[in-house]
């Protein structure tokens, strides 16, 4: 028997629980002059998402995901690699205003969690703290889209 990872997002998150745990010397808005004009998200899909997911559909739902992200964290006055929970909790509430939980997870949710984690797995970007992971933790509606993800992995 396989072992399966934890349902709840605290056994996932790492040693920063929640924001206010992050020391205020490495929290992710001490690097917005670092990211300005760098299209990280662009990186992203073409040396993470797309040579592992090659097909036309996963392209598209990638860029529509990055499209949706940006223009909320640009309204929101961040970096959309420098996301705080709060930023992603908002994001999910929009989202599910406007589609089903299933899709809130599948076409969005699941881009921006790999999103993140790919950052913290490069030494190239200062991420030492998952907001995806603590925005499903801490809010109502990233919860509600982590619920589904859980749900869809128990199928």
């Amino acid at each position: 028997m396989e072992p399966t990872q934890s349902p709840d997002p605290n056994d996932r998150i790492g040693v920063f629980k929640q924001l206010e745990d992050v020391p205020a010397a490495v929290r992710l808005e001490q690097y917005e002059t670092e990211y300005e004009g760098n299209d990280v998200w662009g990186t992203f899909l073409v040396t993470e998402l797309f040579p592992s997911h090659n097909s036309y559909r996963t392209k598209q739902t990638g860029r529509l995901a990055g499209r949706r992200w940006k223009d909320h964290i640009e309204n929101r006055e961040r970096h959309h690699a420098l996301a705080r929970p709060v930023d992603v909790e908002t994001w999910c509430e929009r989202l599910l205003s406007d589609v089903n939980t299933r899709t809130a997870y599948k076409t969005y949710w699941s881009k921006l969690e790999r999103f993140y984690t790919w950052l913290l797995w490069h030494t190239e970007h200062p991420h030492l703290y998952h907001p995806v992971l603590m925005a499903a933790a801490q809010f109502e509606h990233a919860g509600e889209v982590w619920t589904t993800k859980i749900e869809e992995a128990e199928t």
